[in-house]
């Protein structure tokens, strides 16, 4: 870069959080499960002259509000959101979706700890219904406001946002695919039936990938038309290509040319682990009425964990599903890279387009 960065800050949810990619963070908070594969970490790490402050606020679950209420407050025991950054990097939107609690009953055959009586169509439906609204649009919107208003008051004009996207997870050309399923050996007789991941299934959840990286792209368009400059929508999706599941045959965890995490081939430390809560095995007894949010049940799991780092390691390997793995962030953050340099290169905002593909940089 052609002046040092005195101070920047890397918010989000778990994909900014780099959940399971490297080696964990240790944190106040447990549940957040910061990484130091994360690519605003790799960011910090190419960046030069070496930025004298680097935030890393980004926190696994966060929602649209959450990272207003969260990530934007002063610091008390957790990590604050800075004195004075000079730019922001988000990744938002997927958990406003419903995005991971989709993926484990449509992939994995885990009902919704909400409703375990949903069915795959049902979720698919409503998440399909979040990402269309209107409401998703503005609540991006009202994220990408707050936070330039906070750096603003902190910095000045110069302050700019990079919005980083989603890649799809999925080939959804490939037949190869369409009678493996994912469903996983713990908690077995509280699964669903067998999801498999039929061509109509792979087209669905990408079609919501693609669906929210619009969303999140109308909204930086948006929110740029009083920010000039200022604001940056960043698309890797088509870097993802050849590195999708499906892409190859399936399953394989193992694979390192997948660049999204599934579980395991030995998971019963996970069933061992999940049998031994009794909170988790009354929600998904079936023989309860009670429920509760996905975050509320992470946070139980994580709280079960405490200190042991086999556990938290397994609570790891139980929320990365679905999460880029390092290969995936080191994509991500050369992307983000290349956006920050040529934007900061640029004296005229006016000229810098809100909205940068994948293809055309």
């Amino acid at each position: 870069l052609n002046a040092t960065i005195s101070e920047w800050t890397g918010m989000g949810d778990s994909y900014a959080a780099g959940l399971g990619a490297g080696n964990q963070i240790q944190a106040f908070d447990a549940t957040c499960l910061r990484h130091d594969g994360a690519y605003p970490v790799l960011l910090n790490g190419h960046l030069q002259p070496r930025p004298s402050k680097f935030n890393f606020v980004a926190c696994s679950g966060d929602t649209f509000p959450t990272i207003i209420q969260k990530q934007l407050q002063p610091a008390y025991l957790r990590p604050g959101w800075g004195d004075r950054p000079e730019f922001v990097t988000l990744s938002m939107g997927g958990n406003d979706i419903g995005f991971k609690e989709l993926v484990t009953l449509c992939i994995y055959s885990i009902p919704n700890p909400m409703d375990p009586f949903m069915e795959c169509q049902d979720a698919l439906a409503r998440s399909q219904r979040l990402v269309n609204s209107p409401d998703f649009v503005n609540d991006a919107i009202n994220v990408i406001v707050a936070t330039l208003r906070k750096g603003n008051s902190r910095h000045g004009r110069p302050f700019k946002i990079y919005v980083t996207g989603y890649a799809q997870f999925f080939n959804e050309q490939t037949t190869q695919c369409n009678g493996v399923s994912f469903r996983p050996d713990f908690l077995k007789p509280m699964l669903k039936a067998k999801q498999y991941l039929t061509i109509g299934k792979r087209r669905a959840l990408n079609k919501l990938a693609r669906d929210l990286n619009a969303g999140l792209r109308e909204a930086v368009m948006k929110a740029s038309l009083g920010a000039p400059g200022r604001v940056f929508f960043i698309d890797y999706d088509r870097q993802f290509d050849g590195h999708r599941f499906c892409d190859r045959a399936e399953p394989n965890p193992n694979d390192a040319e997948t660049w999204f995490f599934t579980y395991g081939a030995d998971q019963a430390a996970i069933g061992a682990f999940l049998d031994s809560i009794p909170e988790v095995q009354e929600v998904f007894s079936g023989h309860s009425n009670r429920t509760m949010s996905y975050a509320a049940l992470i946070q139980i799991i994580a709280e079960a964990a405490g200190n042991n780092k086999e556990k938290k390691d397994i609570l790891v390997d139980l929320t990365r599903v679905f999460h880029p793995k390092l290969a995936g962030h080191r994509v991500i953050e050369r992307r983000l890279r290349g956006v920050v340099m040529a934007t900061r290169a640029r004296l005229s905002p006016a000229t810098v387009a809100p909205v940068v593909d994948a293809e055309t940089s």
